[in-house]
């Protein structure tokens, strides 16, 4: 047996403590290892570097309007494929993909609230759901916003 062989025997590896997944992330500008209810807590803005991360749409209005005025509007109509639109992937397939990764039904969130204590309709796009394209349902939601 050669010297180094002798010494890796000796080696015991130590256990691996599991971190569940999410509770840290990393910040795009400074790299800096960030807790994630602390980004949160700081609406998505790194606390080492100001740098602004992408937030949500639905975390957006629920951080711009009072708590506890919320009502989401137009939460009901969902998306229908009725040209059977079909390009390098089914858009029924597209769609059922954006919808698992978001949790959205579609593009647009509207919500009524108060912000400030004043009543208010405010939307916002979740560009994560398929770019934040336009189909008849941003449209519907639009058009409950009056």
């Amino acid at each position: 047996m050669s010297w180094i062989e002798r010494i890796k025997s000796n080696i015991t590896p130590t256990r691996k403590a599991s971190i569940p997944e999410g509770v840290w992330t990393k910040c795009d500008s400074c790299g800096q290892v960030l807790y994630r209810a602390e980004l949160e807590r700081n609406l998505e803005v790194c606390p080492k570097c100001d740098h602004h991360m992408r937030m949500t749409a639905r975390n957006r209005l629920h951080s711009l309007l009072d708590e506890g005025s919320l009502v989401e509007l137009g939460s009901e109509l969902e998306p229908k494929d009725v040209l059977k639109f079909r390009d390098s992937k089914k858009y029924k397939d597209r769609l059922a993909s954006a919808q698992k990764e978001t949790g959205e039904k579609d593009a647009l969130v509207v919500m009524k609230g108060t912000l400030y204590g004043m009543p208010v309709v405010a939307a916002a796009f979740e560009f994560a759901f398929m770019g934040g394209s336009m189909g008849s349902v941003v449209g519907a939601r639009f058009v409950a916003c009056r």
